[in-house]
């Protein structure tokens, strides 16, 4: 009876964790949009009752990370960039049914010109960064705990030197990660205690083409870049104070062929055992494994086909499953994770009704509630 019990209880966890699962995406409409869906059990999405919900702002262009969520105990918050008026609109999520509302003040504002917006919030919960591609400067905006309110920290923007299409920090919250697509490399700012950033000795390190996506491990001693111009992928060790290094063989091939740009954007599994990247105009999603070194290696059966162009992409909390947007028709294509990395498309994939009214058709920027996090943060 024991056994048994210890059993339901699994399964009761397992259901648990499934009900509460949410997927948003920014359709940077005039005026804006979040679309919200509900992850089922199986991984199939189904778009919230009231969604999409406005978000008081106006859209503009499709980035890739015009996201970020944060949370502070019981209370999260979804921050989404609006391309078209250079504000950041800041949402509370109710847990049990995925809805989000706006908090007092929100939007906030940042430079106030349109363009092309990707954010990172740190770990610590204490800084929201957020870069105009438009522009050569990072903003920096204070998290307050109480409320989720944006404020613009002394200093800020920052002059970093190039346009900025992706921004991540390290799990530790030292470093700030920069695709900077302009001069094909990766910047890689220290953060201080008060949020100020400042580019670390031998920053930018060069990437094999026009960096368009960043990420690191939850180990902070490895980063990884995709290059919207080439069909490969860079990795690097990252140092304590920083810097980067080629590991052996990097850059490491995709797998996909094409004329076109193949590698859009990147995420780690959450237990970094695996690195997926979409393969935008060849229609594939690669799966790499991961070992300590970060010597990839595609999985087998690597590269996957998908049915449409992906864009942005984002992971679930325990890494079950793989979500992307399909950029030209916002729809959003669903994989599940095996457990030697391979994919499987989700029944019913891609999911939504689309949103063709975006500028320019492009829909990019998607993200996973709860966030995938590292241990202890």
């Amino acid at each position: 009876m024991k056994f048994f019990c210890l059993i339901c209880l699994a399964m009761v966890t397992r259901l648990a964790s499934a009900a509460d699962r949410y997927v948003y995406v920014n359709n940077q409409n005039q005026p804006n949009t979040i679309t919200a869906f509900h992850v089922n059990a199986n991984g199939s999405l189904t778009q919230l009752d009231g969604s999409p919900f406005v978000t008081g702002g106006v859209g503009a262009e499709g980035p890739i990370e015009s996201m970020a969520i944060v949370r502070f105990g019981p209370a999260s918050y979804l921050y989404a960039a609006n391309g078209g008026d250079g504000t950041v609109s800041v949402f509370t999520i109710d847990r049990t049914t995925g809805n989000i509302q706006p908090i007092a003040g929100s939007p906030f504002a940042t430079d106030g010109s349109s363009g092309t917006y990707d954010m990172a919030a740190s770990p610590d919960r204490k800084f929201l960064f957020v870069s105009n591609e438009a522009t050569t400067d990072i903003h920096v905006l204070a998290i307050a705990k109480t409320t989720g309110a944006l404020s613009e920290i002394s200093g800020s923007p920052f002059a970093v030197g190039a346009n900025i299409t992706s921004l991540y920090v390290t799990a530790n919250s030292q470093f700030l990660l920069a695709a900077a697509n302009s001069i094909n490399a990766v910047e890689v700012f220290s953060i201080a205690p008060s949020g100020a950033i400042a580019q670390v000795s031998g920053s930018p390190f060069p990437g094999s083409g026009s960096v368009t996506a960043v990420q690191s491990n939850c180990a902070n001693d490895l980063v990884f870049d995709v290059n919207n111009d080439s069909n490969y992928v860079d990795a690097y060790s990252l140092s304590s104070s920083g810097t980067l290094t080629p590991v052996p063989g990097s850059p490491f091939w995709n797998g996909v062929s094409g004329t076109g740009p193949n590698s859009f954007d990147l995420v780690l599994s959450p237990n970094d055992d695996f690195l997926f990247t979409t393969d935008s105009f060849t229609q594939d999603i690669t799966s790499f494994s991961v070992p300590p070194d970060g010597v990839l290696s595609p999985v087998t059966g690597s590269p996957f086909y998908t049915s449409s162009w992906e864009g942005g992409t984002t992971i679930t909390r325990n890494g079950d499953f793989v979500y992307s947007v399909q950029f030209a028709s916002g729809k959003v294509d669903g994989r599940k994770v095996n457990h030697d990395g391979s994919l499987t498309a989700v029944r019913g994939t891609p999911f939504g009704p689309g949103n063709q009214n975006s500028l320019n058709g492009e829909v990019n920027s998607v993200i996973s509630y709860p966030p995938p996090r590292c241990r202890g943060n």
